[in-house]
């Protein structure tokens, strides 16, 4: 395998020779390649964290509302076997949920990430949607900065900006947005619980 095999994304599968289903341990087995563990973390806040927060920061909340928000975090939060892992130089964030890995973020300024022998983090970011959309063979769904192919797993933020009436709009290299954008490659689509309305359904190849 490359130097640019490792950094090539797999859809669904996943980056080089990382794999989606691998163990903490088989992971690490490659930090030579992809960087030594720098933090590793549990994604969930515990109860008393949560009611604590709320007692400091909630002060405006009558006490069914913190009930009725500790019980839809209970429900949609994460899960208590979701956790996170750093690691550094060249760098990546992991997330697993029951020791198996599902989610991988190159860091921020990350270089290189092929797809399709395609570097998307070198070409502009209207070159970038346009292959994803037609890998994803259909329109990706567009919020904010915020990209999902749900066919190939893949999301992306800082490459647009969109909102409900204008559409979708590509960034360049004189917006810090697109400076910062990240690419996620994923086991399954990300398909937020209680936030789907908030995405719009667009097609960037006109």
């Amino acid at each position: 395998m490359t130097a640019e095999d490792d950094w090539k994304i797999f859809p669904r599968e996943g980056l080089g020779k990382l794999k989606f289903g691998m163990s903490p341990a088989e992971v690490d087995a490659w930090s030579e390649t992809y960087g030594a563990v720098m933090g590793r973390g549990s994604d969930r806040a515990s109860d008393g964290l949560l009611s604590d927060t709320l007692e400091q920061f909630g002060g405006a909340m009558s006490d069914e509302e913190k009930q009725a928000f500790i019980a839809a975090y209970a429900q949609n939060g994460p899960s208590a076997d979701s956790v996170t892992e750093t690691r550094g130089n060249p760098g990546l964030v992991l997330r697993y949920e029951a020791e198996r890995l599902i989610e991988i973020m190159p860091a921020i300024g990350q270089r290189p990430l092929f797809l399709d022998g395609v570097d998307l983090l070198s070409v502009g970011a209207l070159e970038a949607l346009a292959l994803l959309e037609r890998l994803n063979g259909g329109p990706g769904r567009y919020a904010n900065t915020e990209a999902a192919f749900d066919r190939i797993a893949i999301s992306t933020d800082g490459f647009c900006v969109t909102d409900k009436a204008s559409g979708v709009r590509t960034l360049n290299d004189g917006d810090e947005r697109f400076q910062g954008r990240t690419v996620i490659v994923r086991e399954e689509p990300y398909l937020p619980e209680g936030e789907m309305e908030r995405f719009i359904v667009q097609s960037v190849l006109g």
